[in-house]
């Protein structure tokens, strides 16, 4: 079994050293944030709170904020030096934790983008945040093959069944599929020519959100 790589000291060296904004991890994130609050069974005058889990330099928030104004929110992430960043740059529009789950606090939702694909125990960590919040959010690469480096699991639509009542939805997202001239070009055009040789053709990258509903807790969180 190969080792996970995604500990704490990794990550805080990714966010401290500048390799995150290096490879524009910022607007991966950005990307991600704007492909998947219209995916959300959430109420646009929603005044509760709202958590982002694994929050990295917090990028998300500004998204969620412009599209969920009324709402309270909350950043929570592993490393020290990003939620040092997070408080400089968002900290007027949010609160931020560092910590992992055992730091989360009860709200009402929880949105976890892209973190769960790097966990070990993912399963465990998501019926303890459920614990947490009434709905939670998991949108993490669907049916990843083979896995990126970082990454140490793969997701189907059945993958968090156990957990209980469980909606899903898959779609394409900026930061992770392929858009305009890259996606014409080397899925569309050069697809062309491996039906033609008889090989097999690539497939756009998708993403799959899980809404995880806690028992009792049926509204729309309007």
């Amino acid at each position: 079994m190969n080792t996970n790589i995604n500990t704490k000291a990794y990550w805080e060296k990714r966010f401290s050293l500048g390799d995150w904004e290096e490879k524009n991890g910022r607007l991966q994130t950005l990307n991600f944030a704007i492909a998947q609050v219209g995916h959300l069974a959430i109420d646009k005058n929603f005044k509760g709170t709202i958590l982002d889990f694994g929050c990295g330099l917090g990028d998300a928030i500004p998204v969620y904020k412009e599209y969920f104004p009324e709402a309270q929110f909350i950043g929570v992430d592993i490393s020290s030096s990003a939620i040092d960043s997070c408080r400089m740059k968002y900290g007027s529009i949010a609160d931020f934790i560092h910590g992992d789950c055992g730091v989360v606090p009860e709200v009402d939702v929880i949105m976890a983008s892209n973190v769960f694909e790097h966990l070990s125990g993912d399963r465990e960590i998501a019926r303890r945040l459920l614990g947490k919040c009434k709905h939670l959010y998991i949108i993490v690469p669907y049916r990843e093959r083979p896995l990126f480096a970082e990454h140490v699991n793969e997701y189907d639509e059945w993958y968090f069944i156990d957990l209980g009542e469980c909606n899903w939805k898959v779609f394409p997202s900026r930061g992770w599929s392929e858009y305009g001239w890259d996606r014409w070009y080397h899925i569309n055009f050069k697809n062309i020519f491996k039906v033609i040789l008889g090989r097999g053709i690539r497939r756009r990258k998708m993403q799959i959100m899980f809404h995880l509903i806690k028992p009792a807790c049926k509204d729309f969180l309007t």
